[in-house]
């Protein structure tokens, strides 16, 4: 969005949530036998476990056994939406001293404009053809723990079954809701029970109208949108619907709160995270993977919310519905410990994740650990090769909250033909298991704290070399590749050994002890701390180097320096295409680099592709900024991220590049300067866009272009490149009058068209002078039209505007009036 920069909140405890002291937990006498009977101890006491999982089922069970309340034209506001009721409401019994459910059925209406954000807008336009969410609705299925039941109003036969049809409405939601995201609402619920979050939690699902079946969420702690949508830069709100054609979710609006957008600020979304994990042990058994994938350890954890009780994890939470992948796929948790004891989780098929209930409540600031059991078909099989991957790398062993950095010491137990290939250092390969002789077993080390690990496994052969890195010294490598497949393992090696070595002189020192790549036959290829998946890619040519540079250059972007949120996505993506760019262009031959720039740049003039395979309308660079991340791939545009976060998040880079170097004397090295100070800062941590803006702010003042033109830091770069989405043309049309002892004027005006009236950038020229010299100048265009003047040493021979293509522009051109 626009002008909002996100912080952490700085009220302490859980951002300032009031939050019970589950310190002091005791028993309730008579809890059993009050939960059973549809109550449990209210939020001023706290639950045994035992309390806890019997408040769960009552929770997950949604019996309309509280009453009803007839009501006319309530209207029920929720942040920016609004909802009114004619009609009745059938509801639960408190839960905790709550009521946390109710169905209603009448007529109702929904109103929901967008926040002050131009891409939810035009997302709107996109997905519904509409300037803002509007319906009728039949039926509504609510889950709160706010103040809703108070708006309500008292119900009346209190302990009278609601009609079966609505009953049956209540009875479906969380079974398909769990389905559809991945989210189970009822543990969503207590959680925040537990917790006593304030404002509370608020979810509606609405049906019988023009817009069909939709759902509205307000997650003041942005858990579901987080865990359930990867949508985590302090996102409270989302109203989605579940498209059936493609299986998928369409998001319409996601939001901050209203007091977000009036203050300019908000958390992120891992300000409330409960816990942090910096150490994993994990026993992962492979020795049957073609029926299943064992996944057990030990996690160390480390509480960071005043009172921790309930920590949810997610786990393998990026299947889908299709194939019933996630039902069938998904691993699942078989058993949990504390201190060698068994402790009681919540887990629901379809889940994409668990929640384990402590035996008591962990304090602010407190070390423990959880031991687990999980298995499941989580193991993807290329029969062709005889290798394993995981189905989603990253996502086979529990995680709490995104992206958290931890170690990991990894134990592989495996069939004697078959080689694994993980990130750190290998401390056993194939060794004896004492009760399988048939077995294996690998295991890795990763010493350092890094955000995601995953695995290779399949009858590799290893392939390996030293490279000397400026200026940390020597660094092994080492390449996992088939035998009898027709792949050059020296070639890959020499590649990504050369990739390493140039962006260790010019992003900072290469931190791990060790660089590895595992072959895989997919399209793509991805870059974990210390361990590339990858591609067949050995044949010497501009495209093989800019795929091996990036992928190598993952190590800087995205693992030495990660990104916080889905919307600072662009500072890995698209920081490691333009090193793949820079690569080719020092490896191959420059042209090579200029044609990936050309390239890059059509992309973005592309129509949008949707689901269905049709064409779009407008171009693809139209449909968001940057930091939308993620959010700019939906049904209507599946080519967007990839067009913008790589090849647009590249360019963006390419015109910083620009802005911090001298041209006339080819002097870029305070580009890389900056860059390394960006690392350096960012080591071992996660940076977000405005963490980036600062750092380019601080170096930029010094630059000769700042000087030239007065500009005292780039907030007006970032805000129009990063936050709008425009791409302008530039023409410039000019005379040439020659002066005295051979010197020329050259007049005219530098167009800046198919932008905003206050857009500013500067754009390079080159005038061609007799005898081949080239005069390097820069104008500042800002607004449509610029007056341009300027003496050069000799009449030149020709004019070109930004020759090199450093300014990203749909159409440049200079002519001569």
């Amino acid at each position: 969005m626009r002008g909002m920069r996100s912080y952490e909140n700085k009220c302490g405890g859980a951002n300032g949530a009031r939050v019970r002291r589950g310190a002091q937990v005791r028993k309730c006498i008579g809890a059993i036998v009050l939960a059973l009977s549809g109550v449990v101890p209210a939020s001023g006491q706290t639950a045994s476990a035992d309390d806890t999982m019997v408040a769960y089922h009552t929770l997950a069970a949604f019996t309309l056994n509280g009453g009803a309340a007839t009501v006319s034209n309530l209207i029920v506001r929720r942040d920016r939406v609004e909802m009114t009721f004619t009609g009745t409401f059938y509801l639960t019994k408190p839960v905790m001293g709550r009521v946390t459910g109710a169905v209603f059925v009448g007529q109702g209406r929904f109103h929901a404009a967008p926040p002050p954000n131009l891409f939810e807008k035009q997302n709107l336009e996109r997905v519904l053809k509409a300037d803002l969410v509007e319906s009728d609705f039949k039926t509504a299925v609510l889950r709160f723990t706010d103040d809703s039941p108070g708006l309500i109003g008292a119900p009346v036969g209190g302990g009278a079954a609601a009609p079966p049809s609505v009953q049956q409405l209540a009875t479906e939601f969380g079974t398909r809701t769990v389905k559809e995201t991945g989210a189970n609402i009822a543990s969503r619920l207590l959680l925040s029970l537990r917790e006593d979050e304030q404002p509370g939690l608020f979810i509606a699902q609405f049906d019988g109208g023009r817009r069909g079946r939709f759902t509205f969420v307000m997650d003041h702690q942005g858990r579901i949108p987080t865990t359930n949508f990867g949508i985590n830069g302090g996102e409270k709100g989302l109203i989605f619907a579940y498209d059936r054609l493609v299986l998928t979710n369409t998001i319409w609006l996601a939001f901050y709160a209203n007091e977000d957008y009036s203050s300019g600020i908000t958390p992120y979304s891992d300000g409330f995270d409960l816990v942090d994990a910096p150490a994993y042990k994990l026993r992962i058994d492979l020795r049957e993977p073609r029926k299943v994938l064992k996944v057990s350890g030990q996690i160390e954890l480390v509480a960071k919310a005043e009172s921790v009780s309930m920590i949810p994890f997610a786990l393998t939470e990026s299947l889908g519905e299709r194939d019933d992948a996630r039902l069938k796929k998904g691993i699942r948790l078989k058993a949990a410990r504390m201190d060698g004891s068994p402790i009681p989780f919540i887990q629901e098929d379809w889940e994409g994740g668990f929640t384990l209930l402590l035996p008591e409540a962990r304090s602010k600031g407190e070390r423990f650990s959880v031991e687990f059991d999980s298995a499941g078909d989580f193991l993807n099989e290329q029969r062709e090769i005889g290798c394993f991957f995981p189905f989603t790398h990253g996502e086979w062993y529990p995680r709490h909250g995104y992206l958290g950095r931890s170690t990991f010491d990894l134990t592989f137990l495996h069939r004697k033909q078959y080689k694994v290939a993980s990130a750190g250092v290998r401390v056993k390969d194939g060794a004896p298991v004492v009760d399988d002789k048939s077995a294996g077993e690998t295991v890795y080390q990763m010493q350092q704290a890094v955000a995601l690990v995953t695995f290779a496994m399949g009858p590799y052969k290893a392939y390996s070399k030293t490279v000397t890195l400026q200026p940390s010294g020597e660094l092994p490598l080492e390449f996992l590749s088939l035998p009898n497949y027709p792949i050059r393992e020296g070639f890959m090696l020499t590649e990504i050994g050369n990739a390493v070595s140039y962006f260790s002189a010019m992003f900072g020192a290469y931190p791990y002890p060790i660089l590895r790549a595992a072959f895989h036959p997919f399209g793509f290829g991805q870059g974990f701390a210390s361990m590339l998946i990858i591609p067949n890619t050995d044949t010497a040519t501009k495209g093989t180097y800019r795929f091996l540079a990036h992928e190598t250059s993952h190590q800087w972007w995205g693992n030495i320096v990660g990104w916080r949120s889905y919307r600072d996505q662009w500072l890995s993506e698209g920081f490691a295409e333009y090193s793949g760019i820079l690569y080719a262009g020092k490896r191959d031959k420059p042209s090579a680099a200029r044609e990936l720039i050309e390239a890059a740049r059509t992309t973005l003039q592309e129509p949008p592709r949707m689901a269905i395979g049709a064409l779009g309308a407008g171009r693809v660079t139209d449909i968001g900024p940057l930091v939308l991340g993620q959010r700019l791939s939906t049904v209507q545009s599946v080519n967007a991220y990839p067009r913008l976060i790589y090849n647009k998040g590249a360019l963006v880079l390419r015109m910083l590049h620009f802005l911090f170097s001298d041209l006339s004397t080819d002097d870029d090295q305070p580009f890389f300067d900056m860059m390394k100070d960006f690392v350096n800062r960012h080591r071992n941590g996660s940076a977000t866009t405005e963490s980036f803006v600062e750092v380019a702010n601080e170096h930029f003042a010094s630059m000769p272009l700042a000087q030239q033109f007065g500009l005292n830091d780039l907030n007006w770069f970032f805000a129009q490149w990063v936050w709008q989405t425009e791409v302008p043309t530039y023409r410039l049309e000019y005379d040439i009058e020659n002066q005295p002892g051979g010197k020329a004027i050259v007049k005219g005006t530098l167009f800046q068209e198919n932008a905003p009236a206050d857009w500013t950038m500067p754009v390079p020229v080159v005038f061609k002078l007799a005898g081949g010299q080239r005069v390097h100048e820069t104008i500042l265009a800002k607004g449509r039209a610029q007056p341009v003047r300027l003496t050069l040493p000799l009449r030149p021979e020709s004019v070109e505007l930004d020759p090199d293509l450093w300014v990203l522009s749909e159409k440049t051109s200079a002519k001569r009036r």
